[in-house]
């Protein structure tokens, strides 16, 4: 690419950059303001309307715990209803927002009388209604969820009133009924709109639609759980402003405010799509302008670097032609090429530059000389510690393996021992038993008279040869035993040494743990109880032999860090696509001051020729390769722990 052209295109880059990076700041800081502005006014609408449903239910509560309190208690108990439709139709034309009426339940819930008048409905049984039961069960008047009345056959909220007779004995209640939408207030919130189609509606807690623009949607159930993750937050809790998508798949800008006092939650929505219509429109015209504007200061700046950049020409080509160094080797001259250059090194204008560039190129060759052969020496370095590292890999865990050798041994003799003393025991026993037999064969062939018999049982208690008999079984059971034993540690010494897994496989890491807990057993039960909380976890994808040396480091070193009787606890779980280890003692603790250098190579708290120092180095190198991590906490004196987690998949 010639030089005019990456100028004309850092020329068009950096006018992109400035007037778009300078536009897209402005224009962010607009789209934020625009945003909170819209937020604070949706939400300022579901405040209010939750404010205006507080301060009505309590005024409503009010004026309906009045007419209770005032209702002519004789006209009650003698069932009165001229003097009772009288009361009621006063009161109907004094506190008329109670439009759908009054009516008295006796204690028995049984509707005596109302009004407005449905003498038709007289008599019939209205206890099964949750107000009339929570009102008589608490003695206080309640606002009870919004029904259906079969009285008007409306949506309708009713507050009731306790009645009682002057010396406190329940006659009824009184029941102030509102019809949903007949309502001034309530019609007010249900037809409250926020632009072009965003409106405010009412639910309450137990999913029930209270208010609604659309009419049909009035006391029912219609958002079943999960259909609006936000509708269901706000019911558990949530208050404030979020996006969401209703239960028709739109998405909406939603505000959800908890009316006080109630179960009752006041929301307010606008469409995602029509909130931000005006500001996409903007943002269409501000890239087109920014698009415009670039395109404008692109074309007078090309012209005015091809005119600028005309002389430079022969100097490009020249430049362009010389050589560097080969990667490969072979003869290269510099003076040479550093020549192409003399013949411009006098021009007016340029010849300065000429003569730095001929200066730069002689010292880049040979340094890209230099730097090919230092390169050489590098590969040839890194190759060799790469090497090293391998064997100092295998030192250590080496290390590890012949420091629990000398705990395997006795581990194994052991049950050796005991097996070849029960052995030794059972052919004792064996040759008694045939001597008897003999004998008893002998005395039976000679005579078989009583006194032989008597001898036989003498011979035989003697001999304990029924003792022998139930023993031998015992003997041989112990000696089974303690092969099995044998066989275990062996078996556990193959599975933490991995012979045949050393390749990337699938391998259950509940396996690993029990397998390297065997193998440092020796080391940790002198010092430490074992507390085990294993998980149901899958396989995972990894280099098991490896992951034991990491086990392994973690329990040596918790073990070593007890000074007397401790806990070790080993955890696993499966949480997040992970598998999780945790390994945790209540040991002496690391200091802050060092409990970031534990991973470092050749870093060791123990004495001269007891640590390499590279244990926990590799442990960490181990897993980084496992694409996981390991983490500890710790605090002086109280113990450490370390955390390891692994993904359930790695690829080799």
């Amino acid at each position: 690419m010639k030089l005019r052209t990456k100028v004309m295109i850092i020329l068009v880059v950096t006018v992109l950059v400035a007037m778009g990076g300078s536009g897209l700041f402005f224009f962010q800081k607009f789209r934020t303001a625009y945003r909170n502005s819209l937020f604070q006014a949706i939400d300022a609408v579901a405040t209010n309307n939750a404010e205006s449903l507080s301060n009505y239910l309590s005024q409503q509560y009010v004026i309906a715990q009045h007419v209770g309190e005032l209702i002519p208690l004789e006209a009650v108990k003698l069932n009165n209803s001229l003097i009772l439709t009288d009361y009621f139709a006063y009161h109907m034309n004094d506190f008329n927002f109670f439009n759908n009426g009054y009516f008295f339940l006796d204690a028995t819930g049984v509707l005596t009388f109302d009004y407005p008048v449905h003498s038709d409905l007289y008599g019939k049984d209205f206890s099964f209604r949750p107000y009339f039961k929570q009102t008589m069960m608490t003695g206080k008047g309640v606002i009870c969820e919004p029904y259906r009345s079969d009285r008007s056959g409306k949506g309708v909220l009713t507050i009731t009133a306790p009645i009682r007779s002057k010396h406190g004995e329940l006659l009824g209640i009184v029941g102030s009924s509102t019809r949903l939408e007949d309502d001034q207030i309530l019609r007010k919130i249900r037809y409250r709109k926020i632009g072009e189609t965003g409106y405010s509606y009412v639910f309450n807690t137990n999913r029930l639609m209270i208010l609604h623009p659309d009419g049909g949607r009035m006391l029912t159930r219609d958002i079943p759980v999960g259909a609006n993750k936000m509708f269901d937050a706000a019911i558990e809790g949530f208050e404030g402003i979020t996006e969401t998508t209703n239960s028709r798949g739109d998405r909406m800008l939603v505000a959800f405010r908890h009316v006080s006092g109630s179960n009752w939650i006041a929301a307010t929505q606008l469409p995602v799509k029509e909130a931000f219509a005006s500001q996409e429109k903007n943002q269409r015209i501000f890239v087109l302008f920014i698009l415009g504007s670039s395109l404008f200061a692109a074309v007078i700046g090309a012209f005015f670097v091809h005119r600028g950049t005309l002389d430079l020409a022969t100097l490009e080509a020249v430049t362009s032609d010389l050589a560097l160094p080969d990667k490969q080797g072979g003869a290269f001259d510099i003076e040479a090429q550093s020549d192409k250059l003399k013949p411009l090194s006098n021009h007016p204008e340029f010849g300065a530059l000429t003569n730095t560039i001929s200066q730069l190129y002689s010292k880049l060759g040979r340094s890209l000389a230099e730097t090919q052969q230092m390169a050489e020496d590098l590969d040839s370095a890194y190759q060799q510690l790469k090497s090293t590292q391998s064997q100092i890999l295998q030192q250590e865990k080496m290390a590890s393996v012949g420091q629990l050798a000398a705990g395997v041994a006795h581990e194994i003799n052991n049950p050796v021992g005991f097996i070849s003393s029960n052995l030794s025991t059972l052919k004792r026993y064996q040759e008694k038993q045939s001597n008897y037999l003999g004998q008893l064969e002998s005395w039976l062939q000679e005579v078989g008279s009583s006194e032989v018999l008597d001898q036989h049982q003498k011979l035989r208690k003697e001999q304990k040869i029924s003792y022998l008999l139930e023993d031998i079984v015992d003997l041989i059971d112990e000696s089974r035993d303690g092969a099995v034993r044998v066989k275990d540690i062996v078996q556990n010494l193959k599975s933490f040494s991995r012979v045949d897994q050393t390749k990337f496989t699938q391998a259950d890491i509940n396996d690993c743990l029990e397998s390297t807990l065997a193998i440092a057993m020796n080391e940790i039960k002198y010092k430490a109880s074992v507390e085990k909380d294993f998980g149901e976890i899958p396989l995972i994808s990894c280099y098991p032999q490896q992951l034991n040396q990491v086990f392994l480091n973690i329990l040596v070193n918790a073990a070593q860090a007890i000074e007397e009787k401790g806990v070790i606890g080993i955890r696993t779980r499966h949480e997040d696509n992970l598998v999780k280890i945790t390994i945790s003692d209540n040991g002496s603790g690391i200091p802050e001051s060092i409990k970031e250098k534990i991973f470092e190579p050749f870093f060791t708290t123990k004495e001269v020729g007891k640590g390499t120092g590279l244990g926990m180095s590799i442990s960490y190198d181990i897993i980084k390769e496992h694409k996981g991590q390991i983490k500890v906490d710790s605090e002086l004196g109280q113990g450490t722990t370390f955390t390891i987690e692994l993904p359930l998949d790695l690829e080799e």
